[in-house]
């Protein structure tokens, strides 16, 4: 009995360490660094009403000298990238839903979210199935939004770091390419047809984010919405990682960078939190109040 009490006992502490040690910003040292880099998870965007950058951010950002993120931040590589989510050859979003669908999407966007009829026509009947799914969640939001590494990158540009890519907008847009149609129209059916069911989703994504700092449930709320594809995980996300990992350590061991990644590059088997672990660097949590 009082060996089983023991091991219990023991399991149940090693559960709180691991409770504790959910964090959104990682502090990375040893293996020959001269100065820590931080790794920060993020969500594409949030509620600006209960998203702010924390303090311990900003004290991590005054340690650095670059900042780095998936790849370079500018208004050339994000028209490039708007310019690729596009239905090829001139496509609509009619192509691939029911009348029902079509006529549900129409209503979200034209009467709940008050988008211009030339503007849906123009603009979002050309997007393709994925991109639509995010998209309906940020004019839910309307004013209410903070995009995330926008939000960081300006906090860079105060701190005077540097921006670079880890990687280019056309890697970015060639993984994207890859994502199979079959599951991106999926992933937009369960969106249109149970709306407030996806709002809900966001929501506690949210939560899990800011209250939790549980990037592991983020990653799952995330891949939740892609239809769940391992095609697209596999290349969006693992193969990426992989790809990164040098130029991430040349970067860390020439200056002490910042970096601002999707949650999901994180966390998982294939992370750049295991990957950096297993080149022998410490990776550590670094508390953080929102």
């Amino acid at each position: 009995m009082v060996v089983r009490l023991t091991l219990l006992a023991f399991l149940f502490s090693i559960s709180s360490l691991f409770a504790q040690e959910k964090s959104v910003l990682y502090k990375i040292s040893g293996n020959g660094l001269e100065k820590p880099s931080y790794l920060m998870g993020i969500i594409n965007f949030l509620p600006s009403d209960k998203f702010s950058i924390p303090q311990a951010v900003e004290e991590a950002m005054s340690e650095c000298e670059t900042f780095l993120t998936k790849n370079e931040l500018n208004a050339k590589t994000q028209k490039k990238f708007n310019h690729a989510v596009r239905i090829p050859e001139g496509g609509w979003i009619n192509d691939y839903l029911t009348d029902d669908e079509l006529n549900q999407l129409r209503l979200l966007i034209l009467l709940e979210f008050e988008v211009k009829e030339h503007a849906y026509h123009d603009f979002y009947s050309r997007l393709q199935p994925i991109i639509l799914v995010p998209t309906t969640t940020a004019l839910h939001l309307r004013d209410n939004i903070t995009y995330t590494e926008r939000s960081l990158h300006e906090a860079a540009k105060k701190n005077k770091l540097k921006s670079e890519g880890l990687g280019t907008i056309q890697e970015e847009i060639d993984a994207f390419k890859k994502f199979p149609i079959k599951d991106q129209v999926e992933a937009l059916k369960h969106t249109v047809n149970n709306f407030e069911g996806h709002i809900a989703d966001y929501n506690k994504m949210v939560e899990a984010y800011l209250v939790n700092q549980d990037l592991e449930m983020v990653k799952n709320e995330t891949f939740k919405a892609t239809n769940e594809s391992q095609e697209f995980k596999k290349v969006y996300y693992d193969s990426r990682a992989l790809n990164w990992l040098p130029n991430l350590e040349k970067k860390i061991k020439d200056k002490p960078a910042f970096i601002a990644l999707g949650a999901p590059y994180l966390v998982g088997e294939v992370s750049l939190i295991n990957l950096l672990a297993t080149k022998g660097y410490n990776v550590r949590p670094v508390e953080v109040s929102f």
